[in-house]
């Protein structure tokens, strides 16, 4: 029987990992794929924000599987396989704090799966517009996602300048001479480029420098940044106002790096709204309908470890259940919450 190819996709929070997966679930193909998402945080959001979730398993025209995994990435690939139809390839979204040569070094040197698996690519995503403004601990990380990439996808390159797209993929290039360089935006990449490519069994950025081996450095499916970041949850069924909710998220203290949530927004009351928030730029879009599931917003914040105020952030949130309706005094407003409530 022929090795399933796992190909794993990194990148720092907010690149755009997530775009990335929908875009290759929704491709045209032909390939059942397997999905294991692995979040920082209590809730898991990415694994919510993927098409058509069900449960801990998404079906689409594709074929496609997805469970959510914490810690055992062995055997979630393991249960994976199991079942019938067997998935045609498997993609592994890493946490956007994690380095993913501990993932790949899971893929790499289990002998639970060395006969039945092999590592297909390690896919970085890079925000074109946040990378070179990294501090140091967040841009090392950063560098760390960088250099094991076989691929990396240099992201919302439409959010700045071509002279800074030449600045993020000469610092790329220097990290990772050995990456190919693919420049997009929301993540829209020829799927040609990055699925099915066997291009090793054993990435040379695995590689020990001074023996050529396997290095068994980082082992596991996750690296260890719980002393670096720490990640805050907040959630409640009640409907949030937009206005203030937008406002709330626009002025988070600096300490925050990143947010992403599921929103129930009264003024768009049958649909999900969903919350990205990557520094200081915050966007809403409009989700799925709720359908037979019970409206609530969930939110989930990343900032560096004991730097955030878990009641400062509760009072913020929870100040956005009881804020009095504006739509009629901000058209502005009033505009993007059309814009919402579209089909």
């Amino acid at each position: 029987m022929a090795k399933t190819p796992v190909s794993l996709i990194a990148g720092f929070l907010g690149a755009g990992k997530t775009t990335l997966l929908n875009h290759i679930l929704n491709g045209e193909h032909g390939r059942r794929i397997g999905v294991l998402v692995n979040d920082f945080g209590e809730i898991n959001i990415d694994s919510q924000l993927i098409s058509r979730v069900e449960g801990d398993t998404i079906s689409l025209t594709n074929g496609c599987v997805c469970c959510s995994i914490r810690d055992d990435l062995v055997g979630a690939i393991e249960q994976l396989l199991e079942l019938e139809p067997r998935p045609d390839m498997i993609v592994v979204e890493t946490s956007g704090v994690s380095d993913p040569k501990a993932a790949a070094m899971a893929v790499v040197m289990s002998t639970r799966l060395a006969a039945v698996t092999q590592l297909d690519a390690i896919i970085t995503v890079i925000d074109a517009s946040e990378l070179l403004e990294l501090d140091e601990v967040n841009g090392k990380l950063a560098e760390d996602q960088i250099a094991v990439a076989d691929i990396t996808i240099i992201n919302k390159a439409d959010l700045v300048t071509d002279a800074t797209i030449e600045q993020v993929a000469a610092f790329t290039k220097e990290i990772a001479p050995q990456s190919r360089i693919i420049k997009t935006f929301h993540a829209k990449v020829s799927l040609q480029l990055i699925l099915g490519l066997s291009l090793h069994a054993d990435p040379p950025a695995l590689m020990d420098r001074n023996t050529g081996k396997v290095s068994e450095q980082g082992h596991g499916t996750h690296a260890h940044h719980e002393h670096t970041y720490s990640s805050y949850s907040w959630q409640h069924a009640k409907p949030l106002g937009f206005e203030t909710v937008y406002l709330a998220f626009q002025s988070l203290p600096v300490s925050v790096f990143r947010c992403k949530g599921i929103l129930h927004i009264r003024e768009v009351p049958d649909k999900r709204v969903i919350l990205q928030m990557t520094g200081k730029r915050v966007t809403l879009a409009k989700g799925e309908p709720w359908g037979a599931t019970a409206p609530a917003s969930q939110v989930v914040a990343i900032g560096a470890r004991d730097s955030m105020d878990d009641e400062d952030l509760d009072d913020r949130f929870n100040a956005c259940l009881d804020a009095p309706a504006t739509l009629a005094a901000n058209p502005m407003t009033e505009a993007v919450i059309n814009i919402l409530r579209r089909p």
